[in-house]
């Protein structure tokens, strides 16, 4: 095998893109100029810019995976006086490259202007395509790239380097290797993972042949990319491929361990979590493992992949958990052969947990018998063998046996933290993983035996502590155990509070891991915070399932796409009450826009929920949105903002426009409400003239979600207001967007995706019952009705025609109804009268006998209450509306001097006053 380049020789076979580099950056010294260095491989980067340092004395910017725009990073980083040049690195990295490569192409100017010396900027292949493609206008104003490249030979050198590094990776995680936090580096989208398929292609355009080892390990990983997607089918393909040329191989004549093993390439950054190309002073290769034991990391992939299938269909459970056994009884077995005593103690857990869901107890404590004695320098993996231990013995009815075997779990832990650090007992990473999410389990464990010896008040405290150490992302399974366990507590005795709020968190999580297909009634959240990182730009990323699988998407494309563009200062978006108004804004177009970036400039969403006194309203929510810019997360419902003016409001969003480059949004949901609360001509001129001002300014765009019943009030603004931006024409077309019910082929589509993400499949004939049920007269679908009929549907495992129709006559209605009740049994059953009567008393009619949902203050339904003759207390009611609106059945308005309390939509109001409670109007004694 060729030996690696040293560095001197690797720039050396770079000598004339180096000199070209050099005299890019001598040639305008203090004046802009983008120069665009090409190159694949971060260590050849590092290597040249050091270089470059060295010689011209250049700073160096790593960029942020999560940044803004690239002239505000640079000159936040750069400050006079400037340097002779900045070399610009990592925007490879960047988690919205795409956005941030438009945005500097419609700020060049700006960039050239404010920034007064030579930018080196590192680009690899895929940067210059979106480059190409993108920012045309930016290419122009830079120079043909500089490309960089290794000498021949030293990319295949790397990649066998590689493979042995990503194998003895694999065997020194064991068990662990499977989670992504456990070897990053490896996972498709890292740096490393990138470079490899840059390396490949470069191998395969020198013509350059991969051997049986190479595709044998190229193939492993393909399987760990599609594993890591939740591909099973695909993953079983390629591991099942692996192994047979890894049995092949491990059959026929030895081969020399430093072959081009593994395109896993990927290993050469072990040190760094860079693509690293060893030096000649890295001396040799690190020892292959054997292809004997690379068949059993196979063989472990495919038992952890028919392991996951069982969690994912329930249909094909106990099949799948045997295909797992017989898989991990095989690796195990090769172990054994190969007398890698060491290794089999980190996968012999893996059949024991197969032998925990298979409630094989005899099995189990077999497993965890010969784990203690494999296990004696490893706590971590010991803590575990006397955790399965427990569990044998509670489920033998022996809770002393299963306290004293968790507690001696939970021991060795302890232990293991004090001396680790003294004797190197544990490895720090597996002991800091035991202690953030096996802890948890033992915790679970004494609690279960609490229970069992009829000690509550003990059990509800372990499970507390449980709750707060366990990871959803590492053990979902648990996690939701625990959850359960804890809320069933809670209720048992009488803290309906605290049950509930762990009912929501039960329900964040599962909406989170697509366990839920349906949210019910409540609005639709996003799964990531604004400031998350985006996946597929910033009018893909962060947008909830509903919204992406419904359709909305192309609805928040097109208002993001609007609301760049210089010509619509103000976008009006109606339609009826419960088509996802609301949730489009919160979890589709707010999220969108924070990854927005017009003329170079970062957008700041402000979302405006309430009007009572709507300047300082709107300033609270101006300071929100500041601070979640900041990455803080800020209690909306607590943070106190100074009262403010009309005038001075204006003022401090012209300043941010001017002094922070920033395009300012405000988005102004449910604004019917302004017209409700603004009741005298002269409070809503007030908000007009603001309205008027802003339309005006630069930079600050206005967004009116309502109503379309309500569309004819924004007529006032034409009256005595210049709204020559907008023609004077504030209805027009041009500026509205309407956002209408699902059409009945729609609602199919977002039926069959939301269930199939949630692995709740429904029989074709019952989709098609379904839409039938919902749909209007109109052939269209209530998105709200579609939420909260498919989140009974889940909650009563109702997934087949039949199951249906055993409902009764009117099947949806009896959801709807059943819906309701059991936010109603939330409150217990002494407060299940309070909670109907609630809910009636935010239904009314008008003089014309049309329902609606009026606004009622506390201090409100007391009274109505109160004249019924309702026997509560004040912590009943308190409890009642806390769940209510917790629930997501109605809206809180924080309001002063007293907030107040809706039904979150119309569609709902005739379900609370007609089907659900008709006796309750019968027995009034009001008035």
């Amino acid at each position: 095998m060729t030996a690696p380049y040293s560095q001197a020789e690797i720039l050396t076979h770079n000598k004339f893109a180096l000199t070209e580099l050099e005299r890019a950056t001598r040639l305008r010294p203090q004046r802009f100029s983008l120069i665009l260095a090409q190159c694949n491989y971060s260590r050849l980067q590092d290597m040249v810019t050091q270089h470059l340092h060295q010689q011209t004395e250049a700073l160096e910017l790593v960029l942020p995976r999560q940044m803004g725009p690239l002239r505000q990073t640079i000159t936040a980083h750069v400050q006079p006086p400037f340097p002779p040049a900045l070399v610009v690195s990592g925007l490879e990295s960047v988690d919205n490259v795409e956005e941030i490569i438009k945005a500097a192409n419609f700020g060049r100017d700006e960039l050239r202007k404010g920034l007064p010396f030579p930018i080196v900027l590192w680009v690899n292949d895929s940067v210059l395509q979106v480059i190409n493609r993108h920012a045309p206008d930016l290419k122009s104003i830079a120079t043909t790239p500089i490309r960089f490249e290794y000498p021949p030979g030293e990319l295949v050198y790397s990649l066998h380097q590689g493979a042995n590094d990503l194998f003895n990776t694999m065997l020194s995680l064991g068990d662990e290797s499977s989670y992504p936090e456990s070897a990053p580096r490896y996972q498709r989208g890292s740096t490393l993972r990138t470079e490899l398929d840059f390396a490949l292609k470069d191998i395969s355009q020198n013509r350059d042949a991969l051997d049986q080892e190479l595709l044998a390990s190229l193939a492993f990983l393909k399987g760990r990319d599609a594993f890591s997607r939740g591909d099973m089918v695909l993953a079983r393909f390629h591991f099942e491929a692996s192994l047979s040329d890894w049995e092949e191989l491990a059959a026929g004549p030895e081969q020399g361990m430093e072959t081009e093993s593994s395109l896993e390439g990927l290993g050469e950054e072990i040190q760094n979590s860079k693509f690293k190309i060893q030096n000649s002073s890295a001396g040799l290769l690190p020892k292959s493992p054997t292809p004997r034991e690379k068949q059993a990391i196979l063989l472990f992939y495919l038992g952890i992949t028919w392991r996951s299938l069982a969690a994912l269909q329930r249909v094909v459970y106990d099949e799948s958990l045997e295909q797992a056994k017989q898989y991990f009884r095989r690796c195990l077995e090769v172990l054994r052969a190969e007398e890698r005593w060491d290794v089999l103690g980190k996968f012999i857990h893996a059949l024991g947990e197969v032998y925990e869901k298979q409630e094989r107890w005899d099995e189990l404590e077999s497993i965890a018998g010969e784990g203690i004695t494999l296990h004696r320098g490893d706590p971590v993996r010991l803590a575990r063998d006397h955790g399965y231990l427990a569990e044998v013995a509670l489920a033998r009815d022996r809770p002393r046996t299963a306290k004293q075997e968790a507690e001696q779990a939970l021991s060795i832990l302890k232990v293991a933290n004090a001396l680790q650090s003294g004797r190197g007992w544990a490895d720090a990473f597996d002991l800091a993983v035991a202690d953030q999410f096996q802890k948890s389990w033992y915790l679970y464990l004494l609690a279960r035996v609490e229970l069992s010896m009829g000690h509550r008040a003990r059990a509800i405290m372990l499970l507390q502590v449980a709750r707060s150490q366990a990871q959803p992302k590492r053990d979902l399974v648990l996690y939701r155990r625990i959850l359960e366990t804890l809320r069933q507590q809670y209720y048992d005795q009488q803290d309906y509070h605290a049950a509930f709020q762990v009912k929501l968190e039960q329900r964040q999580v599962e909406t989170r891991f697509r366990l839920r297909a349906f949210v019910g009634a409540g609005q639709i959240q996003p799964y990531e915070s604004p400031l998350a990182a985006a996946i597929d730009g910033p009018t893909r990323a962060l947008l909830a399932t509903e919204i992406r699988a419904s359709g909305r998407q192309d609805d928040v494309i097109t208002l993001t796409r609007r609301l760049e563009q210089p010509r619509f200062p103000l976008v009006i978006i109606h339609g009826p009450s419960g088509v996802g108004k609301s949730s489009i804004l919160f979890a589709g177009l707010v999220p969108a826009l924070w990854r927005s970036f017009p003329e170079g400039r970062a957008t700041l969403p402000v979302l405006v929920k309430s009007y009572r006194d709507w300047p300082d309203l709107v300033n609270q929510a101006l300071e929100v949105s500041l601070l979640h810019q900041q990455g803080q997360v800020p209690d909306e419902t607590i943070l106190l903002t100074p009262s403010i003016g009309p005038q001075a409001l204006l003022e401090r969003i012209q300043t941010l426009v001017d002094d922070q480059f920033l395009q300012v949004v405000l988005v102004f949901d449910q604004f019917e409400e302004f017209f409700v609360e603004a009741t005298a001509i002269g409070r809503r001129y007030e908000f007009y003239r603001f309205l008027t001002n802003c339309l005006n300014a630069p930079f600050v765009k206005v967004v009116l979600s309502l109503r379309e019943d309500y569309l004819h009030y924004l007529l006032e603004v034409e009256r005595g207001f210049d709204l020559d931006i907008i023609n004077d024409d504030i209805l027009a077309r041009e500026y509205r967007y309407y956002l209408g019910n699902f059409q009945a082929e729609d609602a199919r589509s977002l039926i069959y995706r939301l269930t199939d993400e949630a692995n709740f499949p429904l029989e074709a004939n019952l989709v098609d019952q379904l839409v039938s049920d919902l749909s209007t007269e109109l052939g269209e679908v209530r998105p709200i009705e579609l939420q909260v009929v498919g989140a009974q549907l889940q909650r009563d495992f109702i997934q087949t025609l039949d199951h249906y129709q055993a409902l009764g006559a009117r099947p949806k209605e009896k959801l709807v109804q059943r819906f309701l009740e059991s936010v109603v049994n939330d409150c217990g059953p002494e407060n299940v009268q309070l909670a109907n009567l609630v809910l009636y008393l935010m239904t009314d009619e008008d003089r014309d006998n049309r329902l609606y949902r009026p606004q009622k203050t506390r201090e409100a339904l007391e009274e109505e209450l109160d004249l019924m003759e309702v026997d509560y207390t004040f912590d009943q009611l308190d409890l009642v509306l806390d769940i209510l609106v917790g629930s997501g059945l109605m809206f809180m308005i924080p309001d002063a001097p007293n907030d107040r309390y809706q039904l979150v939509h119309d569609y709902l109001v005739s379900y609370v006053r007609q089907e659900h409670f008709p006796e309750i109007g019968k027995n009034l004694r009001i008035g």
